[in-house]
């Protein structure tokens, strides 16, 4: 893995979309395909010679392969536990999301509100695999991460609970997986450098909502860490090149501030040393 951290996403040109690095006010071209997940597992920076495209010239697309998983961690922030009135799990506790669900940068979120009229941010830190892995352990979970970006998990509250007589069962598949309503951005930053800040655990996480910080909170209040949860999910299954991680989001969700998003929301999620994620709200 490279020393000097670098940052790769997926962009748009007409109607070609490329893997690329930013440089600048300009990407370099790693892969002149959509091909995310194979640059990922390569982990290397753009040739020094590389095609160079102006930013100004490009569509910020989600950095995620069309065939990756995201998987996103619940509650595993105390405070968030503690506000959400829920104990912390035994063990770490997750759901999928679809790439589908996201946009990038400075994109629309706009999830069908045929749906949904409680619709909710939550600021998260996601880490990226970048080699097949099956069964590691927690010693050796990080040896098999290429980076980490800033992704904000979208929640529609009101799809949360389907009643069934007196009680109800929960369902995430709905509250977290409409199209469009989720945000990740604006790269992922790959390196070293990075990958021993998740281990030390000093990446700080901040969202804003309208300029207002509504979270901020440290790696550190995290209940399982991120080796824990690669040990526990590559226990299930095989983790890919692309697959993205979610790692849970800390206190001061809308659910608890009474504040949902409305239309003309500006919303922005912040790891510490990264590129700022901003999007608006449709």
């Amino acid at each position: 893995m490279q020393e000097e951290s670098f940052r790769l996403g997926r962009y748009q040109v007409g109607d070609q979309i490329l893997i690329g690095q930013i440089e600048g006010d300009f990407i370099k071209v790693v892969c002149e395909r959509d091909e995310l997940n194979q640059a990922l597992e390569a982990a290397v920076p753009a040739n020094p010679d590389a095609r160079k495209i102006a930013l100004s010239d490009v569509v910020m697309l989600p950095p995620v392969d069309p065939h990756a998983r995201i998987f996103a961690v619940a509650v595993n922030y105390h405070a968030h536990g503690a506000e959400a009135s829920a104990k912390p799990p035994e063990r770490p506790l997750a759901f999928y999301k679809a790439p589908t669900n996201f946009v990038g940068h400075e994109g629309v979120l706009n999830p069908d509100r045929k749906l949904t009229s409680r619709f909710d941010y939550e600021g998260e830190i996601g880490v990226v695999i970048g080699k097949r892995c099956k069964s590691v352990s927690v010693a050796d979970a990080l040896d098999y991460v290429v980076g980490v970006c800033a992704l904000n998990d979208g929640s529609a509250r009101d799809l949360t609970r389907v009643p069934a007589g007196q009680g109800w069962w929960p369902d995430w598949t709905a509250a977290k997986g409409l199209d469009e309503a989720s945000a990740l951005g604006p790269a992922i930053t790959c390196g070293a450098q990075v990958v021993d800040a998740v281990r030390k655990r000093s990446l700080n996480i901040t969202t804003r909502l309208n300029g207002e910080v509504v979270q901020d909170c440290s790696m550190k209040e995290m209940i399982f860490s991120t080796e824990e949860i690669i040990a526990t999910l590559s226990s299930y299954m095989v983790l890919l090149p692309g697959d993205i991680i979610a790692t849970g989001t800390p206190a001061g969700v809308g659910i608890a501030r009474n504040r949902f998003l409305i239309s003309g929301d500006d919303l922005s999620v912040e790891v510490s040393g990264l590129d700022i994620l901003r999007v608006k709200v449709a």
